[in-house]
């Protein structure tokens, strides 16, 4: 859902009249403004009364602006942050500002300004101390193979099978949804009822084999 400053003048007007037309009760606006501008952008019931409180404390309909002066940070509370930081790199902004009384806001800058950025952990699979050298030569083998004969890579069969479920893929840390209130978004993980299929497929070449459906279990 947009925020309110995303709206035009003439939207926050048209907000404002709507919201006296209907005794000032948001979710009446909301409805009656649905069936006047069933085209427009809708708003959230709770924008009315924001918009009127703002209007008629500030004269206007947006959130006047911090113009002030930035908060100048000592050298000492600075130098905090980055010692914290450089001892435990996987610390979070929020942890930091909790122990050094610096604003979360200002951490960001700091670690910014020093050039430092969160950088997310990747999966990788396990290798054992015997593992390193068994890939060198099996690489070492490869190159010679492939010196001997240009086309050895395409008589190599990769293939690779999968287990698919009725609950899919889901990315629960990127996945949200903005709005002006919380809207409890449900996402259904477990089902009474599940079910799940087993694929195989191979490249060979430029050739595709498969898919195949293997029976239960793998």
């Amino acid at each position: 859902m947009p925020r309110h400053n995303d709206y035009s003048f003439v939207e926050m007007r048209n907000m404002v009249c709507v919201y006296a037309q209907e005794n000032y009760c948001g979710r009446h606006a909301a409805a009656r403004y649905l069936e006047l501008y069933p085209n427009n952008r809708q708003p959230n019931h709770k924008l009315f009364k924001t918009l009127y409180d703002r209007l008629g404390e500030t004269g206007s309909f947006r959130p006047k602006r911090d113009v002030g002066r930035p908060k100048v940070l000592a050298a000492e509370q600075e130098e905090d942050v980055l010692v914290r930081i450089a001892e435990n790199t996987q610390t979070s902004t929020r942890r930091i500002s909790s122990a050094t009384g610096v604003s979360q806001p200002s951490v960001f800058r700091i670690l910014h300004k020093e050039k430092l950025y969160p950088y997310h952990f990747r999966p990788v699979q396990q290798l054992m101390p015997q593992d390193p050298p068994g890939r060198f030569r099996f690489a070492q083998f490869l190159r010679r193979q492939q010196n001997a004969d240009p086309t050895f890579y395409n008589k190599i069969l990769f293939t690779d099978e999968a287990t698919f479920t009725r609950r899919g893929v889901f990315n629960w840390r990127n996945s949200h949804s903005w709005e002006l209130e919380n809207p409890h978004l449900p996402r259904e993980q477990h089902f009474q009822h599940e079910f799940s299929i087993n694929i195989w497929c191979g490249i060979l070449s430029d050739n595709i084999l498969g898919p195949f459906v293997l029976p239960r279990p793998l």
